[in-house]
Formats: structure tokens, sequence, C-alpha cells
């Protein structure tokens, strides 16, 4: 099978059993056909990828782990000043959808009930997220007016008012 897209899908994420490794499970659709289910327990080991019964390819599980890694690279940080890398695998991918779902489900969460600005502290010359309450009596256009007139400086980096994914960037940046 020739892959051309991959998509984590389906989510479900249980906090509860999450001890060494998150413990979740997702569908990966592959060429927008639901083709692999992975979980993973949460006590420390790897995701379980199982291809589909309906799906005649075999080895598809391991075509998919190939072509992320073909398409993702390797994943490259540093610890205790020596560089370590891995390949950005299934799992990895899998990781990474499963952490920017949880990322997005926690901050529009927290659009519901706060204002969040990126705010500057000049004097170190470092960006953080700052949250004001929402008060019932409080509109959008009541909180716009009050940076304009109390902070114009964060009026163009309060993530209730950016489009979506640029507010989780910034959110992911600062939170």
């Amino acid at each position: 099978m020739q892959i051309k897209t991959l998509e984590v899908k389906n989510i479900s994420h249980y906090a509860r059993g999450s001890e060494e490794t998150p413990c979740y499970n997702a569908t990966v659709y592959i060429n927008g056909k639901r083709s692999i289910e992975v979980s993973n327990d949460g006590r420390g080991g790897m995701d379980m990828q199982h291809a589909y019964p309906s799906i005649e390819d075999r080895c598809l599980v391991q075509q998919a782990n190939e072509w992320c890694v073909e398409k993702f690279g390797q994943h490259t940080w540093e610890h205790g000043g020596k560089t370590y890398s891995t390949d950005n695998d299934l799992e990895h991918v899998c990781h990474q959808a499963l952490y920017d779902w949880l990322d997005s489900k926690e901050l529009k969460k927290q659009l519901k009930t706060k204002y969040l600005c990126v705010d500057k502290d000049d004097t170190e010359d470092k960006e953080f997220l700052v949250a004001w309450k929402r008060k019932g009596n409080h509109t959008d256009d009541w909180f716009k007016n009050f940076l304009k007139d109390q902070q114009p400086h964060m009026v163009d980096k309060c993530l209730n008012f950016l489009p979506f994914n640029k507010a989780l960037e910034l959110f992911k940046e600062y939170a």
C-alpha cells in the first residue's frame, strides 16, 4: 500500500491509568481509511499497534512506522550534557497527536473561563502567559477595550481573539 496521508483520530486518554507512559488508545487512518488501532496501558511499555482485521496488508504497521521515519526523520534532545536522538516512528507520531489533543482540550477549557494573553517582562526580556478570570458582566468587547486602555501591548496577543491554531501554538509555548 502506498501511504499518502496518516492521521491519528478517536483519541481517548485515561489520566488515572497513566503511570510511566500515557494510558490511551487511538485510531490511525491511512489514506483516509481506518487502518491501525494504537493503545498503551500506561505502565511504561511501548504502544501496541494492530492493523484492523479488515486490512488485507499484514505489513501495514511496519510500513506506517517506516513512512513516519521517512517523513518526520529524527527527534533530537539534550539531557545531562549529552545529545540523544531517536526515529520519529508511528509511536512518536501518535504520542505527539495525543499531547496536541490534550493541549487543545486544556486550552478550550481555559478559554471558557479566562482571558489568556502573552505579556512581556522587559527587565528579563521574557514572555509569559497571564490570565484574567472572565466575569459575568464582562463581554469580549469590554475586555478588548480594557486591553487597549490598560495593556495595549497585549491586544494582538490575547489568545481568546486569535485563530485557534495560533492560540494553541502560543499556549504550548508559554503555558
